[in-house]
């Protein structure tokens, strides 16, 4: 007895597979090229402790996009980790169209008790 099997379209899986493969090599590329141009970073550069209740940081933040306004919340930590200080910063959006995107700050954090280090917490472009 013959096996009663129906041919089959080999070039109907492979077209379907080389789509699926073409589909993820492309959201692969979009990704890795979207991650690798964050819309702002932030680089901290220095503190100095420079009483019991103050400090300074020096820091810079880099954007996409300098016209756009930043702001950065600025922590002071004493050395058990505890936050003794903190303190918003706005950075105001660039109106020349040739400005740098990176805004070197240098700000003095108050604080309640003497602190350890100081740290940018977080940034985000706002507006």
């Amino acid at each position: 007895m013959k096996n009663a099997r129906t041919p089959t379209n080999p070039w109907g899986a492979r077209i379907a597979i080389a789509l699926l493969a073409l589909v993820g090599l492309l959201w692969l590329i979009w990704s890795a090229w979207f991650h690798s141009r964050p819309a702002l970073t932030f680089n901290e550069v220095a503190f100095t402790i420079s009483s019991k209740t103050a400090g300074e940081i020096r820091y810079e933040v880099t954007r996409r996009e300098p016209s756009k306004p930043v702001i950065c919340v600025l922590r002071a930590l004493d050395a058990s980790g505890q936050v003794v200080g903190e303190l918003r910063e706005s950075i105001p959006g660039e109106r020349d169209l040739k400005a740098s995107p990176t805004a070197a700050r240098r700000t003095v954090v108050a604080t309640l008790s003497q602190a350890a280090f100081i740290r940018v917490d977080r940034c985000w472009v706002s507006g």
